[in-house]
């Protein structure tokens, strides 16, 4: 038996119901539905210049753990003899590196570089270090796994926020498709893979919406709370509806049809719900 199965059964001998309920909520809130909250918020609401840079980086970040999985495909601990998994619909395809603790480092690292602020440091160690000991508790994700997720994270934080730092500096917006289209590429190669499918689909309609925006619409966030509130709520129910009609309207098999429908979300939550809102008077135009 190796340190990491030893690790895990010790670890799953303080099972207690506050602990999972805890470490439940902890894995949750790294998964899709929080930071599409977050996005929304920050996008609509908050600092447009912040979260284009945060959102780029954390989108291409995951996508890159969908590759870094795909070529390492090794195996998770669920089966292994004394090890209890719990949440398994959030446990898809391979374990190396863990995609909640990749994903989580990538959006906090991203925010702490940008918004240099004691709380929000705080909070983004106390995300990172939870979501990554939620898998470890939840027995879906070997120890090496989640170290991992935070190495990759803090590698590719630190060279894409650099890289979109010298695009910005010489005006040269267009490279920062050379953040996204080697994971669009990557769809080719690993079609059955969802979660890579999803992310990359994404960030090619966050990164297209993000220019047209800066191009022809340039908003701004400011704006009395009931325009933020009414941004916010209106925005989300647009995405939702936009996540479920356009599935059940266009039923294309994998990987088009995931990855259609989140370019269009991420279109959405950079160009077309600010788009949408300056038309309904929820915001005004720059200049």
């Amino acid at each position: 038996m190796d340190w990491q199965t030893n690790f895990l059964k010790t670890l799953q001998q303080i099972h207690h119901p506050v602990l999972d309920a805890f470490f439940n909520f902890a894995s949750w809130a790294g998964e899709e539905t929080v930071y599409i909250l977050i996005a929304a918020w920050l996008l609509w609401c908050y600092n447009k210049r912040l979260s284009y840079r945060v959102g780029l980086i954390f989108l291409t970040g995951t996508a890159f753990n969908g590759v870094l999985k795909n070529l390492f495909a090794m195996s998770r601990p669920i089966g292994v003899d004394g090890i209890e998994s719990q949440r398994l619909d959030t446990a898809t395809g391979h374990s190396f590196p863990s995609g909640h603790t990749q994903g989580a480092a990538s959006f906090w690292l991203a925010l702490m570089l940008q918004v240099r602020r004691p709380g929000v440091w705080a909070l983004g160690l106390f995300m990172i270090l939870s979501v990554g000991l939620s898998r470890l508790y939840l027995g879906v994700h070997w120890p090496v796994d989640v170290i991992a997720g935070i190495g990759f994270a803090l590698i590719w934080v630190l060279a894409a926020n650099a890289f979109i730092g010298w695009c910005e500096r010489r005006k040269q917006l267009g490279w920062l498709w050379l953040l996204v289209t080697p994971f669009l590429i990557a769809v080719f190669i690993y079609p059955d893979y969802k979660d890579l499918v999803i992310v990359a689909g994404a960030a090619v309609g966050f990164l297209a919406g993000m220019q047209v925006e800066q191009r022809w619409l340039n908003v701004s966030v400011t704006g009395t709370w009931p325009q933020k509130i009414g941004r916010f709520v209106l925005g989300l129910v647009i995405l939702m509806a936009i996540r479920i009609l356009v599935k059940a309207v266009m039923p294309l098999p994998l990987p088009w049809g995931d990855l259609i429908r989140y370019g269009l979300i991420g279109f959405w939550l950079t160009a077309g719900a600010p788009w949408v809102f300056t038309k309904i008077g929820l915001m005004t135009r720059q200049g």
